[in-house]
């Protein structure tokens, strides 16, 4: 996860303060234990399911990662974010709010 930590995770706490990694890198067994679809990218290190340690900062970091060039895909839910990164290509900077209910 060092890619996005530095271009993604490492900016946008030094914005909204600290971030907690409900789930990072999954292995095809805990995703699957989860209901991770078959080619998340949590299973290759370049997803992490995140919230700001605090809730009030939740709406920066959305706006922080939605300005961000290396988002690849930022999908919101209640209080928690999934946000994603490509090394190898360009950032499809595939944005859904609402996204997990």
């Amino acid at each position: 996860m060092t890619y996005g930590c530095l271009l993604l995770l490492e900016p946008a706490r030094k914005v909204v303060g600290p971030i907690l990694i409900n789930s990072g890198y999954r292995t095809p067994r805990v995703n699957a234990l989860v209901g991770g679809v078959k080619n998340s990218q949590h299973l290759m290190g370049q997803a992490a399911d995140i919230r700001p340690k605090a809730p009030e900062q939740f709406q920066k970091l959305v706006e922080f990662l939605e300005a961000s060039p290396y988002t690849d895909q930022l999908l919101t839910g209640p209080g928690w974010l999934h946000i994603s990164w490509n090394p190898f290509g360009q950032p499809r900077h595939f944005v859904r709010f609402g996204y997990y209910k």
